[in-house]
């Protein structure tokens, strides 16, 4: 297994590109995760919707079946929702999601919409996907 290396995080206003980020806390160097805006508040609707998408690729073959996201924010963020459970950071910059996805040694997962409230100009500045390398079958 390679070393980890943490990624940097440059937030810039001018582009509207997801954040990628090799995950690390707890899970190692095994998951690559994305996430980006894809829906600010409009009349009617006053959220921001979070796609959010994961690539497992465990080099020692070992599988998931529990993962932690934590996305980071420019501002704090009410969490509204997602395919998984709040975990902590509710009104924070920094949201914990649980998941409890079965993940092969190589596998792609969506994760879903992650919906928040904020104030305008939000923005996504980081995202972390661990696991717990174990999933329970194998």
């Amino acid at each position: 297994m390679t070393n980890y290396e943490k990624p940097i995080v440059l937030a810039n206003e001018e582009i509207a590109e997801g954040v990628y980020a090799a995950s690390g806390a707890g899970g190692g160097d095994c998951y690559t995760v994305s996430a980006y805006i894809h829906q600010a508040p409009e009349t009617g609707r006053g959220d921001f919707r979070i796609q959010v998408d994961g690539v497992h690729a465990a080099g020692d073959g070992h599988h998931s079946g529990v993962q932690v996201l934590t996305l980071y924010f420019n501002q704090a963020v009410t969490y509204k929702g997602s395919n998984g459970g709040l975990s902590g950071g509710d009104g924070t910059s920094s949201i914990s999601i649980s998941y409890a996805y079965h993940n092969n040694a190589y596998d792609n997962i969506g994760l879903g919409d992650v919906i928040v409230e904020a104030d305008a100009g939000l923005s996504v500045t980081g995202a972390v996907l661990s696991c717990n390398y174990n999933c329970g079958q194998h």
